[in-house]
């Protein structure tokens, strides 16, 4: 079933590891954002296509960054989402008020914080991928792992061009987890999903360098996970740069 509400709120948090760095030299990029919910039977699918949109671009070199964002309005009707946010749900509710659709429903895919569409119509993730790879990065960014200690890391970033109205969106995800839900329209059903947003925070109007520290609680350091960053825009949500590290935590 697809639902759509509107419901506005907040929070933040994040993780790391091992000094490493990652550039992404002005390369064309994709970054694909899912909207989902254990508690949403339409979202499996989607779960699904984004998992292949990931394998895909390994194989074929891409630079295309998953996030699945696990949305909250789905708890109150019979199952509470083990990963599922206020803050994701607020990030939605944002994309809404700047998107021809105006909605907030699930499952929604966004592309490089322009094209939204139904996340599990693959022919409209296709078309709106091969659109964004054929478009060179606007700007240059570079993230780096300074240190960690325990839950605690600091990442430090270069970018070629500075705008005010930028924000620097940093995430940590985490794929192959597993869910056996008991409750709701998923119910008897045992749910994989991968690039699940566990972390996620902004810096705002980033200058050409910087860091941040990130605080990530409850990893599982025996699945993959990626740190993604990406550099949107304040008011029309488009996004310029994008680039990441995979499995950060790992040597």
């Amino acid at each position: 079933m697809r639902l759509i509400i509107a419901i506005i709120s907040f929070s933040i948090a994040i993780f790391i590891s091992p000094i490493r760095s990652y550039s992404q030299n002005g390369k064309a990029f994709a970054v694909v954002e899912l909207f989902t919910s254990e508690g949403c039977n339409s979202c499996p699918p989607a779960d699904k296509i984004l998992s292949e949109i990931s394998a895909e671009a390994r194989k074929n070199n891409q630079e295309i960054y998953c996030l699945a964002y696990h949305v909250d309005y789905w708890n109150r009707l019979g199952w509470k989402d083990p990963y599922s946010k206020l803050q994701f749900t607020q990030r939605q509710e944002n994309y809404s008020r700047v998107l021809p659709s105006k909605e907030l429903y699930t499952p929604q895919m966004v592309v490089n914080g322009k094209i939204e569409f139904t996340g599990s119509k693959k022919e409209k993730s296709t078309a709106a991928l091969e659109a964004a790879l054929k478009m060179p990065a606007a700007v240059q960014l570079s993230i780096q792992i300074d240190s960690t200690a325990s839950d605690t890391i600091y990442i430090s970033w270069k970018l070629s061009k500075t705008d005010k109205n930028n924000v620097l969106q940093i995430a940590f995800t985490e794929s192959g987890l597993v869910s056996n839900v008991i409750k709701g329209e998923n119910a008897g059903k045992t749910l994989k999903h991968d690039h699940v947003v566990r972390s996620f925070t902004a810096v705002n109007n980033p200058g050409s360098t910087g860091q941040v520290r990130m605080v990530v609680k409850g990893r599982d350091a025996k699945v993959q996970s990626e740190l993604i960053a990406f550099l949107q825009h304040k008011q029309h949500y488009g996004i310029a740069a994008a680039t990441g590290i995979k499995n950060p935590g790992k040597k």
